[in-house]
């Protein structure tokens, strides 16, 4: 189905809100870890890229251009170690602020995973295999792991709404991937889908900025928690 510009344009500003909510997530970790802001800052970069991929291998094809593999199939080789760098820097910046040990080698982890996965898709790829569900699980599972992990972390600072909202984009996001599943030819569903993801990565954008601003003002005031 051949979709209008117009379409293929408006996904830019999903890929705009999520990326402005993986900034403003980094920007609080690097308050607080150098260490682990820049594997956040690795993390969200991967993760928008990916992306900005997507859309503009989207927009190629609206614009009766050809469709471009490395721009239409690179999503999850880069949002699923995106989503699982910056889920993992979280997880380990949740410990600062409980004041709790970080690890010393806060690579190690991530690193073991994603390279599992990579080996793994791989080895599918060379067999002719569906190699992309490998990365799609890690995408899926850090991606989740990361909204179920802010919106806890909101709600025990009484940040009801801002929990709120991270379980709202939790429950668009988990709705809109079975979507995707579905050929629709119908233009308005197509349209509802991708307006919907753009609502759910601003409302993820808008709560970053609200819990990234109180977790770093907290840090700030206690002198113990930045001597853990």
């Amino acid at each position: 189905m051949q979709i209008p510009v117009e379409l293929a344009l408006e996904d830019y500003l999903t890929v705009i809100f999520s990326g402005i909510g993986l900034i403003l997530l980094t920007k609080m970790v690097f308050a607080m870890d150098r260490t682990l802001g820049r594997m956040a800052l690795i993390g969200s970069i991967l993760t928008i890229a990916g992306g900005a991929l997507k859309a503009t291998g989207k927009l190629v094809m609206a614009m009766d251009g050809p469709n471009i593999a490395f721009l239409n199939l690179g999503l999850f080789p880069l949002i699923a170690p995106g989503f699982t760098l910056v889920g993992w820097s979280l997880f380990q910046v949740r410990k600062i602020m409980q004041g709790k040990p970080v690890s010393r080698q806060p690579w190690l982890v991530p690193g073991i995973v994603i390279g599992v996965v990579a080996l793994g898709s791989g080895a599918i790829f060379n067999a002719g295999g569906p190699w992309r569900v490998p990365l799609i699980l890690l995408s899926s599972v850090a991606n989740i792991s990361l909204l179920v992990m802010l919106a806890i972390a909101a709600w025990k600072r009484d940040m009801k709404m801002v929990s709120g909202f991270y379980i709202t984009t939790l429950v668009i996001v988990l709705i809109m991937s079975q979507m995707a599943q579905i050929p629709f030819t119908d233009l308005a569903i197509i349209w509802f889908e991708q307006l919907t993801q753009t609502f759910a990565q601003a409302l993820f954008a808008f709560a970053s900025w609200k819990y990234g601003h109180a977790a770093v003002e907290t840090y700030r005031r206690s002198p113990a928690l930045q001597m853990a």
